[in-house]
């Protein structure tokens, strides 16, 4: 997508697609032009927000006598809540092996709500320079619940151009948002996806040890060949809220493929003639990655106990 927006009324109204919004403003891509627009009135009432990636119509705001307007948001494959995007085809989580330290059980929970959205997951694990050791682990934990594969990477060192080149290849054409806390590298793949510098990139904070939000905002880009990249700002927090307890082993692949259990409703969480235990001695499922089914699975349960009161 172009960076500089254009200001032409010739082809209006026209369809587009939102590649940024920053203070209520969005911008639309459409025909060739670009185009800053704010939602109808329409859409606060009706609780609707736009989001980067919605497909939607641009017009000439006639009640202000210039500017643009959103009239229409067309209907979404998918939306995510964090990063707030729609119309995702994969989802490119990034984890660095240290600085800032990984968190797995937050990485848990993104796969699985972007697996209920029916997109596919990609991992990167970055800063293998820094600890390799950590970075094979977190590989074992995770080969076999992503799609793709999972690559381990030093995006700033030698062979970060080739990694980003073999990462490039694999990406689905559509949309792929690339996900994850804020330090881990997120930008600066973006910037070696598009071989170029299109976002800015920032280490950690001194004081905190953690990522500094270099990303304000969510961006899309087009990587060419039918690709498209959305690079978002990085978070610590997120709670499932889509999933029910009962469903949630629908979502590890880990689970697919298994032996029966005892028990039709199994919830693998300790039921005697559960299928973990091969699991676990095969190594298809690792012991962190279980410890953290059976945390969610408490937390899903809770909730829904919670619910009505």
């Amino acid at each position: 997508m172009a960076t500089d927006t254009v200001l032409s009324r010739e082809k209006l109204p026209c369809e587009g697609k939102i590649i940024r919004g920053i203070g209520g403003i969005y911008t639309v891509a459409g025909e060739g032009n670009l185009y800053d627009a704010k939602p109808r009135g329409i859409f606060r009432l009706r609780s609707v927000k736009p989001m980067v990636g919605d497909n939607v119509t641009v017009a000439v705001d006639r009640e202000e006598g210039s500017g643009f307007v959103i009239t229409e948001i067309m209907p979404r494959k998918n939306s995510l809540v964090r990063p707030a995007v729609a119309n995702v085809d994969c989802v490119l989580f990034i984890i660095a092996a240290a600085n800032p330290k990984p968190d797995l059980a937050l990485l848990d929970k993104l796969l699985l709500s972007v697996r209920k959205k029916g997109a596919a997951v990609m991992l990167v694990i970055n800063k293998s320079d820094i600890d390799g050791a950590a970075a094979e682990n977190i590989k074992n934990e995770y080969k076999n619940c992503v799609d793709g594969g999972v690559f381990v990477a030093s995006l700033e060192g030698d062979g970060a151009d080739e990694t980003a080149k073999n990462i490039k290849d694999v990406i689905p054409k559509g949309v792929t948002v690339l996900c994850g806390q804020s330090g881990v590298g997120k930008s600066t793949l973006t910037n070696r996806l598009l071989s170029r510098d299109a976002m800015q990139t920032g280490g950690l904070s001194a004081k905190t040890e953690r990522g500094k939000h270099t990303t304000r905002h969510s961006e899309l880009f087009d990587a060419g060949d039918g690709k498209y990249l959305i690079d978002s700002p990085g978070f610590s927090f997120f709670d499932v809220f889509d999933v029910s307890f009962r469903e949630l082993p629908d979502y590890y692949p880990e689970f697919d493929g298994h032996a029966p259990c005892r028990f039709q409703d199994c919830s693998h969480t300790g039921e005697p003639g559960c299928c973990v235990t091969e699991l676990l001695s095969s190594g298809k499922l690792s012991k962190g990655r279980y410890g953290r089914y059976k945390e969610i699975y408490e937390e899903l349960l809770e909730k829904d106990k919670n619910k009505y009161k």
